[in-house]
């Protein structure tokens, strides 16, 4: 490689949203504390190596996570509180939504 010219990085073998709904399962079922790294890379079908190259730290992962579920749980409910112009009723709805998204899989706790 020459000087001053940087390596391009290699595309990723994995899908990124695959494996975060990987985590974002474990993380469930066994808490953040309880979920080793090994645990991650075996459950994630990720090298221990592409889980740093991309997340950085179990902790960074975890907020990757996070941020995964807002968008697709909270912020779909949001959207429809902000278009109601019935401001009690549509927080009932937001509720109602995520209690039922919360109950409807057994597997998945929030």
């Amino acid at each position: 490689m020459q000087r001053g010219v940087q390596a391009m990085a290699r595309p990723k073998e994995f899908d990124c949203d695959v494996v975060l709904d990987k985590a974002m399962a474990l993380f469930w079922r066994q808490g953040y504390e309880a979920t080793s790294i090994q645990d991650l890379v075996t459950h994630m079908g990720i090298n221990r190596q592409s889980l740093y190259d991309t997340f950085s730290s179990k902790r960074q992962l975890y907020l990757a996570v996070m941020d995964r579920y807002i968008d697709r749980v909270v912020s779909r409910r949001l959207t429809v509180v902000n278009a109601s112009s019935a401001a009690t009723g549509a927080i009932r709805q937001f509720f109602s939504d995520v209690v039922a998204f919360a109950v409807s899989d057994k597997d998945n706790k929030g």
